[in-house]
């Protein structure tokens, strides 16, 4: 990148941040950020110990927002934390990764209001922002120790990865024993954390919206819900869940569309899609250098196999034929799949079998949250041949969380096979057809205990179930 570029793109960071945060403004070709004077040259002209000091005046108001938005499930568990650590003493170094626009900054804001209603003792520090203004994680909690000299401070990081040094520092903060520590990032967060934090720190990871959970955010109904009734074949309790979200089931497509990251309440449809594309850009030429440093036209074509992905039949492309289309090296390709994976936005499917089939067939890829592979099928104009993809990628996201997630490689093969607690199951996804048939066939050929049919139709004998679609997303 030569430095014309570089200066070009801090100068989009900069106006990023401008954006992002509200009450931000330019004033004489200089920039203020939180009050704070950056210089045309990016030099940073403010005091660390000004910008805590009012950051920490300033939280109530930039979190204002945060007080009428209804609690992600996972709020609960983090609310734990604090009460444990309050009570109790029990220091604790907690990491939040999540794909972007998942709700990690509005938990931590929640959190923050939660825990100042016990304690005074919690500052927010956005690293991102630090980054910008020339401050380092450490040397902001240092001087934040120094300035208010709290005894047993909550820390709430946001955007931990934008620190170089974020793994030793939350290492060495960790071992004073003094902190509840509760840090947020991308998905990609994991790949860069040293094998000491690991053993030291608890990972909580912020997931995508299931059915029940966008209803609850949405409507302030159903609550959380579980599949151990589906793979247990357990009808009765089926058909309670069923009762239960059947007046929210007509929302089952608009969930599958937009549904499943929390910020597209009270967004137009084409909105929500504009909004997500303008996240897969960020994943891509933010997240993905963090996960391998591929340059810019590596990058370019990176998007470009997300458009190949997203399509119905993408997921049938080889890597040869990918490597064709995109004009690279298929060593490139996968390199890229795979980066794709660990920045948290596609789900790797390995095939069922031996290694030697599994290299030999690759993974069948399906995008983490559906809203991803819609926005990308709006862009290209294939939204409306999506829907039995986008039920897919809401049926690998479901069943990924609670076992071991493999497909049948072949023609006639299964969709997946899961397996949980040693006992295996055949799933087959389908819009309008039974597939019963094709389900015991493959049941034979992986040797699998029961089969699950998702579709149209309500039925259960000894060894197959199958559930309409709209009901299976409203389980959990």
């Amino acid at each position: 990148m030569t430095s014309f570029n570089r200066g070009l793109s801090g100068i989009f960071l900069k106006f990023e941040f401008l954006s992002k945060l509200g009450y931000s403004h330019l004033i004489d070709q200089n920039i203020y950020i939180f009050g704070h004077l950056i210089d045309q040259n990016g030099e940073n002209m403010v005091q660390l110990d000004d910008y805590l000091i009012k950051l920490t005046a300033d939280l109530p108001r930039r979190f204002e927002y945060a007080r009428g938005f209804r609690r992600r499930f996972v709020f609960e568990e983090l609310q734990g934390k604090v009460n444990s650590f309050m009570r109790e003493g029990r220091c604790a170094t907690v990491l939040l990764p999540g794909l972007r626009g998942t709700g990690k900054t509005t938990l931590l804001a929640q959190l923050y209001f939660y825990t100042h209603s016990m304690t005074s003792e919690v500052i927010y520090l956005p690293v991102d922002e630090l980054k910008l203004l020339g401050f380092t994680l450490i040397e902001a909690v240092e001087r934040y120790l120094e300035i208010f000299r709290p005894e047993r401070p909550v820390l709430l990081l946001d955007e931990v990865q934008y620190d170089e040094k974020w793994p030793l520092t939350l290492k060495v903060l960790n071992d004073r024993k003094q902190f509840l520590i509760i840090a947020t990032g991308s998905s990609a967060l994991n790949l860069k954390e040293s094998p000491d934090l690991a053993r030291r720190a608890e990972h909580i990871h912020v997931h995508p919206l299931t059915f029940r959970e966008y209803i609850y955010l949405s409507e302030d109904v159903l609550g959380k819900g579980n599949l151990k009734p589906l793979l247990d074949f357990d009808v009765e309790s089926i058909e309670r869940s069923m009762a239960e979200s059947a007046p929210y089931l007509w929302k089952a497509e608009e969930y599958l569309r937009t549904g499943s990251l929390p910020f597209s309440f009270d967004r137009k449809e084409p909105e929500v899609y504009e909004t997500v594309f303008t996240l897969i850009e960020r994943m891509i030429y933010r997240d993905l250098p963090q996960v391998k440093g591929f340059d810019s036209q590596t990058l370019e074509k990176a998007l470009k196999l997300l458009f190949l992905l997203a399509n119905p039949k993408g997921e049938r492309f080889s890597y040869e034929r990918l490597s064709k289309i995109l004009g690279m090296a298929k060593g490139t390709v996968i390199s890229i799949i795979n980066a794709l994976i660990k920045a948290g936005i596609l789900v790797e499917i390995p095939s069922i079998g031996g290694m030697t089939k599994k290299v030999k067939k690759g993974p069948k890829l399906k995008f983490l949250a559906p809203v991803l592979r819609a926005a990308l099928l709006y862009k290209s104009g294939e939204l409306e041949k999506g829907l039995s993809a986008l039920l897919e990628d809401a049926v690998a996201f479901y069943f990924s969380k609670i076992g071991k997630l493999e497909y049948e490689p072949g023609k006639g093969g299964a969709d997946f096979v899961l397996t949980v607690d040693g006992r295996k199951y055949v799933v087959e996804v389908g819009l309008g057809k039974d597939r019963a048939t094709q389900v015991r066939r493959s049941m034979e050929r992986v040797s699998a205990d029961r089969g699950i049919v998702i579709g149209e139709k309500f039925y259960a004998n000894d060894d197959i179930l199958s559930i309409p679609w709209r009901a299976f997303l409203g389980m959990i």
